[in-house]
Order: structure tokens, then sequence, then C-alpha cells
């Protein structure tokens, strides 16, 4: 008899658990029910993730279900920039979409913003529902009463409170280190703004895959 799987064991206690309607279960319910240690349960979650055989979801301590029984929930995020920035703000934007159809993260930015409609009231309802706020940093940015004064306090009372995560991305030098923004690990790598480097997608490229880096990481919280 051919030897069960870890993968396969992993799906049958996983249904097991979910039961007939297919709930989300913690990722701390089937790790104790499965008896793994913990980076042995990561490797087999990442892989079934990866193969579109689970869904994940945030939750306390991270929630999954079977693929067949649920959908995907998607990260809200929410990109705060200056419009000065706004070129950048919109090539950004284009190495995300792949995290998008990964089913990994929905972005939001101002842009999408419908004639006739209350702009303060949107962007306020976008940013208190973000799991993840993109601040795009440049010296306009730390200059804009709205960004800085608004946008930013908020986000970061939200971050204080475990509601979402703040990461600052460094479009142009300027001193965000003195800022509220200082204490935050900032992408690109080191916080070296996206400007200086040679080769702006690249730049862009290391950004958008530190986006994703965080994003399972909240996800899946295993």
């Amino acid at each position: 008899m051919a030897r069960t799987s870890d993968r396969d064991v992993f799906v049958k206690r996983l249904a097991e658990l979910s039961g007939e309607d297919g709930n989300f279960v913690s990722n701390e319910a089937l790790r104790k029910k499965l008896k793994w240690e913990k980076q042995k349960y990561r490797t087999v979650h990442s892989v079934l993730r990866q193969e579109e055989l689970i869904v994940v979801k945030r939750g306390r301590g991270g929630l999954l279900a079977l693929a067949a029984s649920q959908q995907s929930d998607k990260l809200k995020l929410f990109v705060s920039y200056s419009h000065i920035d706004k070129d950048l703000k919109e090539r950004l934007i284009r190495h995300l979409q792949p995290l998008e159809r990964e089913n990994l993260i929905e972005v939001w930015a101002d842009h999408e913003i419908l004639p006739g409609d209350d702009w303060d009231k949107e962007i306020s309802k976008k940013l208190g529902e973000a799991d993840i706020v993109l601040t795009l940093v440049s010296i306009d940015f730390i200059n804009s009463k709205y960004c800085y004064d608004i946008e930013l306090i908020k986000a970061l009372e939200r971050e204080a409170d475990g509601e979402a995560k703040v990461i600052p991305v460094i479009l142009r030098s300027c001193l965000w280190t003195k800022s509220p923004l200082g204490r935050l690990k900032a992408l690109p790598t080191d916080g070296k703004a996206v400007t200086t480097w040679l080769d702006t997608d690249d730049a862009l490229t290391v950004v958008a895959s530190g986006i994703r880096d965080s994003a399972i990481a909240l996800l899946e919280n295993v």
C-alpha cells in the first residue's frame, strides 16, 4: 500500500475539522490535530496554498479552509501618497498587479474615487478598512498636511491597535527616519529611495516582493 503523503494527511485532517460546510479553522487547531512541529506545518501549508488547494484569511492565529468550499480572503491594501508622486505610484501599482492575480491583495488608491463622491469620507472609509497601508514617502509626502497629519496618523493608530500593517516605501530621499515612520522597516532594501536605483523597475520589483512576503505572513500567520 502506498504511503500517505504529508499533504494528503494535511488535507484530510483539515476536511475533518471543517465539517460538511467547509468552515474555516484555525492553524492552531489543525496543527494540534496533526501533532506536527511548526516548521513542518508551515512547509506543507505553504505548498498547498501555492497550489491553491487551500485558502486562508486573517483571524486569531490565522484561518484556513479547503479551496473547494471557501473563497480566498484578499488583504485590502491602501496607498497613501502625494499627488506629486503620481507617476511613481502608478508604476508601483502595476508591479502589484501580479499579487492581485494571486488573490493576495486588493489595491486601493484615491484615483478610484468617482466624480461626485465625498473624497474625504471615501478615503477615511478605505483607510479604516485596510489591512496594509503603503506610505509612499518623499519630501512632498512629509510636507503634505493631509498625507502626514491625517492619513499617516490614522494608519499608525490602527497599526498600534493591531488592525493594520504600515509599510513605508521610500520613493525619494528625505529625512523620513526622523518621522514616526523611522521606527518601521522600509522598502526597498535598507530604505534606499526608489529614485536612487539605476533601474526603477528593479527597485519596484524589490518593493513588490517585500509586500508579497508581508501579505503572505499576514494571511498564513502560522
